[in-house]
């Protein structure tokens, strides 16, 4: 058993008073944490805390990485034979950008991040009355949740732009939403005030908010500043430089073999700088990506015993993007005939065709919905998911972790922070070939000169399905532009749909919020 798991268990006793005490951000907040009854002992404090690292489990695989690589160029949920993943539209409408404030994805993303930003409020709140601590662990107990909170602000910030900004658990008003300058200037000035509280990085801070985490948030928002249409009183490419400089100073290493990152103990992985911690164990908010990609069929490929649900893959355009001599190729999508791990026997789906999973995604004529050219797929088309090993144990949750933030990432984003600030080529060029070598193994492949457009592609190569897809393409400029051709539908175009609605559901509960500029007002 991973010590991480003991945390989980511990947090698991506080979950219901979390669960009647957070102040969600489109909810009306509960007047008191019980803390009274929890938060007494160093056992329910860090009951307390794990609870609040257990709610980043709801960022991925689900939610956000759907509204980042459906919404960008990199993965797509097309409706298969049959009708399946149809669900009313909803994952059509994030490939073809014609989203609404009901959207489930959306809606879903909005409220699992709201009410981790209020647990987060709530934990702090029992922090700073405890007497269990002394005033340097309660300074960094208190920094470490607070940068977990700033995470969560940033993915908003990201995806919606003008937000609602609650901080305390005794704010008892139902917010209005600030702009994104404003919330860009908090976070500024909220991750710049931890940065020298919260832990350190080491082998026993794997999972926390560390130096390390909150330096790497500072850089994400100093790159993004330009593309957010935010301003900031320092050169903000220089900024984000001096953050990587400072995450690459602490003693991270790339991994040798890239692919260690991504395997059944990557909570070993050097490269790792801000994690959440999945068990096997999970019983709730699990790592169920083996469900969410692969066939119904593919589980006997493995040996294990899951039933997966055959939908999101691989938008084909950007699989051909990848050179197949990379070992990422086969390393990040599973593609091809798929065979029974005992028997040796092709698997087939349903329809009793090869279970050949292909690259290329074709409609089945005749098969539209709504009026429109979205239509069905058979059962095996798309490149599907294999950045993450599957175990021949798998039942119903992964044990991967899965690295929110990883020293590759700040590799790429100096790289093009240099370029966009017109520095060094040099420097920008050793950096991307560092990643590509290591992903090789040698150095044939490494750029003589890098540009932006290599620094693209090199973060699609290296960042596929980690929820990047969207943030990246609005920043390089080729947010309208699908992957997918073969599926016939054009996406929207527009500036407003660089930002999502507010959810409807949100709206219900606080109209406080004001939706955001090309949608449908409340």
């Amino acid at each position: 058993m991973k010590k991480k798991r003991i945390l989980s268990y511990i947090a698991g006793f506080i979950m219901l008073f979390l669960a009647l005490s957070c102040t969600n951000l489109d909810e009306k907040v509960y007047d008191k944490l019980p803390a009274d009854e929890f938060g007494n002992t160093t056992v329910e404090l860090n009951a307390l805390i794990g609870t609040v690292y257990n709610k980043l489990k709801t960022y991925w695989p689900n939610n956000f990485m759907y509204i980042s690589e459906c919404a960008g160029s990199m993965a797509v949920t097309p409706t298969r034979i049959g009708g399946d993943w149809y669900d009313s539209g909803q994952y059509r409408e994030l490939y073809t950008h014609s989203w609404t404030a009901q959207t489930e994805q959306i809606r879903n993303s909005w409220s699992a991040a709201s009410t981790a930003i209020g647990t987060c409020n709530a934990t702090i709140s029992v922090l700073e009355n405890s007497e269990l601590l002394n005033e340097e662990e309660k300074k960094s107990r208190i920094a470490e949740i607070r940068g977990v909170r700033a995470f969560w602000i940033y993915a908003m910030m990201d995806a919606w732009g003008n937000i609602p900004l609650v901080t305390s658990y005794d704010d008892k008003d139902l917010p209005a939403c600030k702009t994104r300058q404003e919330i860009f200037d908090w976070l500024i000035q909220e991750v710049t005030e931890i940065t020298t509280l919260c832990p350190d990085h080491s082998s026993e801070t794997y999972g926390k908010f560390t130096k390390g985490s909150a330096y790497t948030l500072l850089a994400k928002l100093y790159l993004n500043a330009e593309a957010w249409n935010v301003t900031t009183t320092t050169n903000a490419y220089q900024q984000c430089i001096e953050a990587c400089n400072k995450v690459i100073e602490m003693g991270y290493i790339l991994e040798p073999n890239w692919k260690s990152n991504f395997n059944l103990t990557n909570n070993t992985s050097q490269e790792a700088i801000f994690a959440i911690c999945f068990s096997d164990q999970d019983t709730e908010d699990q790592n169920q990506l083996m469900n969410r990609t692969l066939h119904y069929q593919d589980n006997l490929s493995i040996g294990a015993g899951f039933s997966a649900w055959n939908g999101i893959c691989a938008q084909p355009e950007y699989v051909k993007l990848f050179d197949e001599e990379d070992p990422r190729y086969e390393g990040t999508f599973r593609i091809g005939q798929r065979y029974h791990l005992e028997t040796g026997v092709p698997l087939l789906t349903d329809q009793n065709d090869p279970l050949n999973y292909t690259v290329d995604i074709a409609m089945i004529p005749g098969s539209e919905y709504d009026g429109t050219p979205w239509g069905n797929v058979v059962q095996e088309a798309g490149a599907r998911c294999n950045k993450w090993e599957y175990s021949s144990s798998l039942t119903d949750a992964m044990e991967n972790d899965f690295h929110i933030f990883r020293l590759a990432d700040v590799y790429l984003m100096k790289a093009e922070a240099l370029l966009r600030s017109g520095g060094s080529v040099g420097d920008a060029t050793s950096l991307v070939n560092a990643i590509r070598e290591r992903a090789y193994g040698h150095s044939d492949k490494n750029y003589a000169s890098v540009t932006l457009e290599l620094i693209a592609l090199e973060r699609k190569f290296e960042l596929a399905w980690e929820a990047y897809s969207r943030q990246d393409d609005i920043r390089f400029g080729t947010f309208e532009t699908g992957a997918w051709a073969a599926s016939n539908c054009t996406r929207l175009v527009g500036e407003y749909l660089k930002l999502f609605p507010i959810s409807f559901d949100a709206w219900q509960s606080n109209q406080n919020l004001t939706q955001n500029p090309g949608y449908a007002p409340f």
